[in-house]
């Protein structure tokens, strides 16, 4: 059973229906709606420890729509207070229970933490601009001063804890593209560093094996990459070549990448 009444929220007043398991007849696909202009739609004040809202097996979806001038069209804003400890702007977990209550194997399917989606509609073409489905971004403007202090725009762990006995494959990142379209012009990168500032960078890439990396890399089915086994020893002649400064163990050393390579 259920019933509507009138719900004042500051200076607005909306319909609200409130339903129970049981069927109402008529349209009851809207719980609450606001057609007033106002700065504040809806604001929930106090301290919630346990749910701000709860949605009990259902789905909890946001649309906007017909979004023309707003610059941010969701935003979740937090005023972050902590001198110690972590405080988490926006954080989901998906907890993957397979079989409920009952503890069960899960054999195929899996879960996705979170998916960001940036679809171009059919039948339009796009000619500028630059489209990000995940965009990260560190901005300091106070002051970073301390050797204790790390910041980083993205960061991605791999968490203790569990039994790790096979995988067909386990990384931090991975990247994959299924394109199968034909790029005439311009380049397309797996990954892509640019540095558009002013400032030095001491290294393209970091890396802390902490003694538990075997291989800098493995490249495989990558025959347009590596060339053919060179028979033959002796000596070896590079030309037209440069070197790569890279730090290894804190000392400068080089890797010569010439334009030919010729074997004596």
């Amino acid at each position: 059973m259920g019933w509507r009444e009138q719900v004042h929220i500051g200076e607005l007043t909306v319909d609200a229906f409130i339903m129970s398991d049981a069927t109402i007849a008529g349209d009851r696909t809207t719980c609450i709606k606001i057609d007033k202009d106002a700065e504040i739609g809806l604001s929930l004040t106090g301290a919630y420890t346990t749910n701000g809202i709860k949605v009990n097996q259902g789905s909890l979806k946001v649309h906007l729509h017909n979004q023309t001038a707003q610059t941010y069209n969701a935003e979740f804003k937090m005023d972050m207070q902590n001198v110690t400890g972590i405080e988490f702007g926006i954080t989901e977990t998906v907890e993957i229970e397979p079989g409920g209550s009952t503890p069960a194997n899960r054999t195929a399917g899996g879960a996705r933490g979170v998916m960001s989606h940036i679809r171009v509609g059919s039948g339009f073409t796009l000619t500028g601009g630059s489209d990000f489905a995940v965009y990260g971004q560190y901005q300091n403007l106070g002051t970073l001063n301390g050797s204790a202090l790390y910041a980083a725009a993205g960061y991605l762990l791999i968490g203790a804890g569990g039994t790790w006995t096979e995988v067909a494959e386990g990384e931090v990142l991975w990247l994959d593209s299924h394109l199968a379209s034909t790029v005439s012009a311009g380049s397309m990168h797996f990954l892509n560093i640019t540095n558009n500032g002013t400032t030095t960078f001491d290294n393209a890439i970091n890396i802390r094996a902490g003694n538990k990396i075997t291989n800098l890399l493995k490249i495989s089915t990558a025959s347009g990459m590596i060339g053919a086994n060179a028979s033959g020893g002796g000596a070896v002649n590079f030309t037209n070549m440069k070197l790569i400064k890279i730090d290894l163990d804190g000392t400068t050393h080089y890797i010569p990448a010439a334009q030919t390579v010729a074997f004596a």
